[in-house]
C-alpha cells in the first residue's frame, strides 16, 4: 500500500478499535452498575466471584464486537483471515484480560464493615502509574492471543505483542481514569455514558498505536 492507502487503512484501523471498545464498555460499565443496583455491592467471595464472571462474560462480548471489526479491516490486507479464528483468539484474549484485570478490584472491593482496600486509596499519579503498568501486562497478554492467530498470515508477526503492549498501555490509562469519575451516587446512564466515551477514547488510542505496526506488517507469501 502507499502513503495513502497506509493512512486511510490506519485510519479505518483505529476507528474500528474505537468503535470496539465503545460498546465493549459501554456493556461492562451497564453490567457492573446493574450488579451494584440489583445486587448491591459484593461482600463475601461467593458474591465477589459472580460479580468477576459477570465482567469475564462482559470481556468476551467485548472480544467478540472488537474481533468482528478488526476483521473487517484486516480481512482487507490478510485475504485468508478466517474470522472465526480471529474472533475466537481476540475473545479469549479479552476473557483473560478482564479476569485478571477485575481480580485486584473485585477482591478489594470495601467490606461491610467500610474497610477499605489499598487499591481504592491510590494517589493520582500512583493510580496512574499502576493503570499504565496494568495496560502493559494485559496488553501483552492480548497481544500474545493475537498473535496465535496473526503469525500465520503476516511476517514478524511477534512485533503485534510489543504493539499491543504500548497500545493498551495508553488505553487502560484512560479507560481507567473514565471509571474512577463516577461516584455512589452517579446515575445509572450518566455511569454508561462515562464508561462508554472512556472506551471510545480507550479504543481509539489502542488502535491508533497498534495500527502503527499493522501498516507495516507484510504478508506472509504462499507456499
Amino acid at each position: 500500500m502507499n502513503s495513502l492507502s497506509n493512512r486511510k487503512y490506519w485510519l479505518k484501523w483505529t476507528i474500528a478499535c474505537g468503535a470496539g471498545e465503545f460498546l465493549g464498555i459501554a456493556v461492562a460499565a451497564g453490567i457492573w452498575v446493574l450488579h451494584a443496583t440489583i445486587l448491591g455491592e459484593p461482600q463475601v467471595i461467593s458474591q465477589k466471584i459472580i460479580l468477576l464472571v459477570f465482567m469475564i462474560f462482559a470481556g468476551v462480548f467485548e472480544g467478540l464486537v472488537t474481533g468482528g471489526l478488526q476483521w473487517s479491516v484486516l480481512k482487507i490486507k490478510f485475504t485468508d483471515l478466517k474470522a472465526k479464528n480471529w474472533l475466537f483468539f481476540t475473545a479469549l484474549g479479552a476473557a483473560v484480560a478482564w479476569l485478571l484485570g477485575m481480580m485486584p478490584s473485585t477482591f478489594f472491593i470495601p467490606d461491610a464493615a467500610g474497610n477499605h482496600s489499598v487499591g481504592f486509596e491510590l494517589s493520582g499519579w500512583l493510580f496512574i502509574f499502576m493503570s499504565a503498568f496494568m495496560g502493559m501486562v494485559l496488553g501483552v497478554i492480548f497481544g500474545i492471543f493475537q498473535w496465535l492467530e496473526l503469525r500465520k498470515h503476516a511476517l514478524a508477526a511477534g512485533q503485534w505483542i510489543l504493539a499491543n503492549s504500548v497500545g493498551w498501555l495508553a488505553g487502560i490509562v484512560t479507560i481507567f481514569l473514565g471509571a474512577s469519575l463516577p461516584s455512589a451516587d452517579t446515575k445509572l446512564a450518566v455511569t454508561i455514558v462515562i464508561g462508554a466515551v472512556s472506551g471510545l477514547l480507550g479504543g481509539l488510542f489502542v488502535g491508533a498505536i497498534t495500527g502503527l505496526f499493522l501498516i507495516k506488517l507484510q504478508d506472509k507469501p504462499v507456499t
